[in-house]
């Protein structure tokens, strides 16, 4: 499977996963549950909540302290776990969603059953996985959502399998994407149809996709 993407998509380099070792997020917990108070991504989440049935579980990948993604979720009606490796952001979560569960890991090894979700949201997680996590996030996430079930994520819009870096609140991340083709062609081989992507004012890239109803 990833032989046949990094032919595709050559040159990807090997990459080691990244796993519990990124610990930028704990490093700037505090500062983010203060400042970054946006509702950045909410009018995408809202759409896809209202796409499906009231109730219905719903899987925040890279949940981070629960503002503003999750609580959007919870408000139009839907339960949801949230996922994140961030112990610090976990800890805000707590507090922001105490109607929600939480679950400190990683989606490229994601914990959960199969076919347990309605619907998954990955928003601002996507850019930080090398392209071997991407993929094997993007099979995760695929495993564990019903058939039918939507999927709302962001990432960049070029092919980037070098990391670039930059900084928040004077903490380095890297970056890496794929282009909108390539996330066409990934999703497709774990079952997906790529069905929107757009940008929104502050230039972040959405794309929706859709698990198909047949295997």
């Amino acid at each position: 499977m990833f032989a046949a993407v990094s032919t595709a998509l050559s040159p990807v380099k090997a990459y080691k996963s990244t796993g519990f070792n990124v610990r930028e997020y704990d490093l700037i917990a505090e500062w983010y549950a203060s400042d970054r108070v946006d509702q950045t991504g909410v009018t995408e989440a809202t759409s896809l909540a209202s796409s499906i049935p009231r109730g219905s579980l719903v899987l925040d990948v890279g949940c981070g302290n629960g503002i503003p993604i999750t609580r959007a979720l919870l408000s139009e009606g839907h339960r949801v776990i949230g996922l994140d490796s961030s112990g610090a952001m976990l800890a805000h979560f707590k507090q922001n969603c105490p109607e929600a569960f939480a679950v400190r890991g990683i989606v490229e090894s994601c914990p959960f059953a199969e076919g347990l979700f309605d619907a998954a949201v990955a928003w601002g997680v996507m850019f930080h996985l090398n392209p071997e996590d991407a993929i094997r996030a993007i099979a995760n996430v695929s495993r564990t959502l019903k058939r039918g079930a939507p999927f709302l994520f962001t990432s960049g819009d070029v092919d980037g399998f070098e990391a670039k870096e930059g900084k928040m609140n004077g903490v380095t991340f890297r970056y890496f994407s794929y282009s909108a083709e390539s996330y066409r062609r990934i999703l497709d081989d774990h079952g997906f149809t790529l069905v929107d992507v757009h940008a929104d004012r502050e230039n972040n890239t959405y794309y929706l996709a859709k698990k198909a109803e047949r295997p």
